[in-house]
Formats: structure tokens, C-alpha cells, sequence
């Protein structure tokens, strides 16, 4: 094909999402859209060629949200073993123009062009169109991210927060500290808000109540998909401990939704994406989530004024991309 086209993709840690979109359109319905398992190629610019040499596309633009900072080119990416090289993915791509965007930035911006069968209300609030934007996604790791508006649109705001250092709240927040710092050293807020926190907290609530803990469920947990298994057990009541752990994981989930609101003061709303809200949205949906949120002293009361969403689609930050690529 001939047409100029925009090549928008998702980088993650397990899979990548790659699409084209046409501009002209001024919609984010993909021409075309693939699946690929990240691990399967050596570099980016490999599996770009692979969609190139698949759809037989000929893009003016290719836009990428990766996962790490963007700042120093090449980025080397969190979770994978590659250094995204725009000029590699340029030379594969036939010297198309290639932006690489932080990956929250790329789902910040897909919120904006997100449909309301998306979007899960945690808090109705009320919204300033003009308010800046909170974004944090918990999954692998914890992103978070935002907007601010300037000059009549938006521009996404880049962040490593959720490396920023874990504050804990109460005495058990302190003993889960302690424990989580024992562990690692430095006990970052994605220590505790990503799979792998889950199943530290649980590993913790154990260790704590050795008693109570589920020994069918620490079979289970062995497998890779561990946070999943103490997420499916904590939502249907069959371990009492990771019932815990689901609560005091949306308690803190909140809490820290709560400081990014305050941080960037979100009168425009608050978006919580990634992976694990939308398989325990339940459990955020119960209360402890907002509970968290708002527990500020003096500034409950405005955080509780502010809009809270689940985000439920799962290619928000390949529409980001793309929304990017015909924006700027």
C-alpha cells in the first residue's frame, strides 16, 4: 500500500501491540493490528520489520511507547534485554520519521481518546476539561503520568514515580516495610503496586500469620502467573490471607493514586490503567481503593471532588501513540 500511514505501537515487557492508522480518517480505528510476544525478536527494529514485511505498509511516522525513560537515545528498555535505536527502526522502515514516547506518556494520551464504554467510574467528581490529569498503572511494574494543559491541548507529562520511595501509612504498613526492605533494599511504591508486590504482600501476611497461610494456594503460587493466583483466591474469599493481601494492595493502590492527584492537583480527572486493575475491579470497586485515596487530612475533601476512573481497555497506550502521531 501505498497511502502514508502511521505505524503506533505498545512496547511491553511480555507483548507488543503494533498497528497502523491513517490519519486522514481522524478517528483511532486500526487498519491493521498485530500481536507479538517481545521476547521472540532481538531488537525493536526486528520486530518492526516483521509487521513492515507482514502488512506491506509504507508509514510517514512510526510512534512507539516504550517502557523506560526517553530522555538519553538509545533507551534501554525496563524488563527487556534490547536498546531501542530510533535510526535502527528508521532503516528498517525505509527512513520513516520514529518518535519513542515514556510508555505512561503514551497511555496518557490515549485517555483522551478513549470511549466511555472504557472507563470503569470509581468516583463520579467533577471534572475541570482544562485540569491537569493523573495517570498510574500497575501491572509488571507501576507507571505513572499525567497531563497538563497548555496551548490549547493537552501534553503528556513523563515519569519514573513509580520508583519513588514507599511511604507507609501504619504499623502494619511499617512491618510490611520492614519486610519489603529486608527484601530488596530501597522499598519503591512498585515494590508493593505491581504483580510482584502482590505476591510480596502475601509473602509477608504469611510470614506474619504462618498459621493461616493457604498451603494449596503456595502450591499454586509457584506457577508463573502467582499474582493472578493470589488475586483469583483473595476475590473469591478461598484464603483468608489473600483476601488480606487484596485489601491492604487496594488500600495502597489508592493511596498512592491519591498523592499522584495531589502532586500534579488532577482537577481533570484521575486514570488507573495497566493490567491488574481491571482483573481485581471488584476489590477496587468495594471502597478501600477510595479510602485510600482520600485519606489526606485537609485535602480529603478536595481529592474527593476529583474524578476516579478504571481504565478497561487494554490498548490505551497503542491509542496514545497513534493520537500522538497525528497530534504533533
Amino acid at each position: 500500500m501505498g497511502t502514508p500511514m502511521i505505524i503506533a505501537g505498545d512496547v511491553g515487557g511480555t507483548k507488543t501491540y503494533l498497528a497502523a492508522f491513517d490519519p486522514a480518517t481522524q478517528g483511532f480505528d486500526p487498519l491493521v493490528e498485530r500481536r507479538y510476544q517481545t521476547a521472540s525478536y532481538p531488537s525493536a527494529g526486528a520486530l518492526l520489520k516483521a509487521f513492515a514485511d507482514e502488512t506491506q505498509l509504507a508509514p510517514k511516522r512510526t510512534v512507539l511507547g516504550v517502557p523506560g525513560p526517553v530522555h538519553q537515545l538509545p533507551v534501554r528498555a525496563v524488563n527487556l534485554p534490547w536498546l531501542i535505536d530510533p535510526s535502527e527502526i528508521s532503516a528498517v522502515l525505509n527512513n520513516t520519521d520514529v518518535h519513542l514516547l515514556n510508555d505512561l506518556q503514551a497511555t496518557s494520551y490515549g485517555t483522551l481518546v478513549l470511549e466511555p464504554d472504557d472507563l470503569c467510574p470509581l468516583n463520579e467528581g467533577q471534572r475541570d476539561p482544562k485540569g491537569n490529569i493523573a495517570v498510574i498503572a500497575a501491572g509488571t511494574g507501576l507507571g505513572e503520568g499525567g497531563l497538563c494543559w497548555a496551548e490549547g491541548r493537552y501534553a503528556a507529562i513523563a515519569s519514573e514515580g513509580g520508583h519513588a520511595t514507599f511511604g507507609p501509612s501504619s504499623p502494619l504498613e511499617v512491618e510490611l516495610w520492614r519486610f519489603l526492605n529486608e527484601r530488596y533494599g530501597h522499598v519503591s511504591w512498585e515494590r508493593v503496586l505491581s504483580g510482584q508486590g502482590l505476591a510480596a504482600i502475601y509473602d509477608f501476611l504469611c510470614e506474619r500469620h504462618p498459621d493461616r497461610a493457604d498451603t494449596s494456594l503456595a502450591s499454586e503460587t509457584e506457577q508463573p502467573d502467582r499474582a493472578d493466583a493470589i488475586a483469583r483466591a483473595g476475590l473469591e474469599s478461598h484464603s483468608a490471607l489473600a483476601v488480606t493481601a487484596l485489601d491492604l494492595f487496594a488500600l495502597l493502590y489508592g493511596r498512592e493514586a491519591g498523592n499522584l492527584a495531589l502532586k500534579l492537583m488532577s482537577s481533570g480527572g484521575v486514570f488507573v490503567g495497566g493490567g491488574i486493575a481491571p482483573k481485581i475491579l471488584t476489590k477496587l470497586r468495594d471502597g478501600r481503593f477510595m479510602e485510600g485515596f482520600v485519606d489526606k487530612g485537609r485535602m480529603g475533601e478536595p481529592l474527593a471532588a476529583i474524578p476516579v476512573h478504571i481504565v478497561l481497555n487494554d490498548k490505551t497506550a497503542l491509542l496514545g501513540a497513534a493520537y500522538w502521531g497525528t497530534q504533533v
